[in-house]
């Protein structure tokens, strides 16, 4: 009774419970995986402090704020991430805005100096977009 069996025959082990098990993974990573950015957090829930932006001796050296056009001083910011280049915001100088996190990074000044520079994810007090500016641009509030 000794009989070849067909190669097409022979039973293979069953993949769809692994498949279906990493689908189910993938869509579970998909919806509730990650954590909230700053960008997803509700202003009133995420803010750490108020403060207010100004145009220091110290914001002004390191090239984050100047005048604008029509003569208004403003705050160079970015709304890709934390940096002293590559802006794309203004922000007024003088205006109070909620601080959504902070991150501090490591600068380097022309002389190849370095040093650590506090950066702040700021949102206008009534909501709106949250923008990264430099620490050296940012008077925190005090706190009771």
């Amino acid at each position: 009774m000794n009989q070849a069996v067909p190669q097409n025959l022979v039973k293979q082990p069953q993949r769809w419970p692994l498949v279906s098990l990493l689908l189910l993974f993938l869509l579970l990573t998909a919806c509730f995986g990650g954590g909230n950015s700053p960008e997803e957090i509700a202003p009133e829930a995420a803010a750490i402090t108020t403060a207010t932006l100004r145009c220091s001796e110290s914001c002004l050296a390191h090239g984050q704020c100047g005048t604008a056009a029509d003569g208004r001083t403003v705050i160079l910011a970015r709304s890709a991430g934390a940096g002293l280049s590559d802006h794309d915001v203004l922000m007024a100088s003088d205006s109070v805005v909620n601080i959504m996190a902070q991150e501090s990074h490591i600068i380097q000044d022309v002389t190849g100096v370095q040093s650590s520079l506090n950066f702040y994810f700021v949102q206008p007090p009534e909501g709106g977009f949250s923008n990264w500016v430099a620490g050296s641009c940012v008077e925190l509030s005090l706190q009771p």
